[in-house]
């Protein structure tokens, strides 16, 4: 289902396909979470604003906990 998720968000799903993974989200919290988790990094990532209350640093946190490579000094906020 995370593959579906990026895939919403990205644009690629449509028609029943698309259907079929919002009914997912909405019947999932764990997978609701994953969406709005997605659509903040998305943000992040496009430079887009974030809500300034540590949940952006949390997001990066989790990020290079995964192993996830972030230039040095990057700011999300910025």
């Amino acid at each position: 289902m995370s593959l579906d998720v990026s895939r919403i968000l990205d644009g690629d799903l449509a028609g029943d396909e698309m259907k079929a993974a919002l009914a997912v989200i909405a019947a999932d919290a764990d997978q609701r979470d994953r969406y709005t988790l997605y659509g903040l990094v998305g943000d992040v990532l496009r430079g887009n604003s974030t809500p300034d209350d540590g949940f952006s640093m949390r997001i990066f946190e989790r990020m290079r906990a995964e192993g996830t490579k972030i230039e040095p000094g990057y700011d999300p906020l910025r």
